[in-house]
């Protein structure tokens, strides 16, 4: 029988090989480095543009804060505290209103008053003051119907 053949492998060469892959591993540990670095550049770029349009690191800061407490904007119900805001009335009469019923409220706990954003809408629409350009349009129309009403009545 004779031996399958199977190459020598030189020790030295197995040396050389793990020597090349731990090379190669360090050059992968640099490009992922390098890849770290490009990303933090990137967002020293945008920072840089942000304090140069909002002159300030404070300046920005607060700027983010305004945007965090506006966010409530995207939610469908809001706490009385966020309702005021959006109403920008004070909470203690978002409270009265709330207790007058003429906000309607959800208390999934019992106790904890939310107040859903279409609501607040429904009720701003309610209160609408009619302008003059309204106000004569709705008399012009009322006068036509009532002086129709008058004229067919005296037929």
């Amino acid at each position: 029988m004779s031996k399958p053949d199977t190459p020598t492998k030189n020790p030295n060469e197995n040396v050389q090989i793990m020597s090349l892959l731990d090379r190669l591993e360090q050059a992968k540990s640099i490009l992922d480095q390098t890849a770290e670095i490009e990303e933090a550049v990137n967002k020293l770029n945008n920072l840089e543009y942000f304090l140069r349009r909002f002159g300030t690191l404070k300046e920005l800061t607060s700027h983010l804060l305004f945007i965090e407490r506006k966010m409530y904007i995207l939610k469908e119900y809001l706490s009385v505290n966020e309702a005021a805001d959006y109403l920008g009335l004070s909470s203690s009469l978002v409270y009265k209103l709330t207790s007058k019923h003429e906000l309607p409220v959800y208390k999934p706990n019992g106790k904890t008053v939310f107040i859903r954003r279409d609501d607040l809408n429904r009720w701003i629409a309610k209160h609408k003051v009619l302008s003059d350009e309204e106000i004569e349009e709705y008399a012009a129309t009322h006068m036509d119907k009532v002086l129709k009403g008058l004229y067919n009545k005296n037929k």
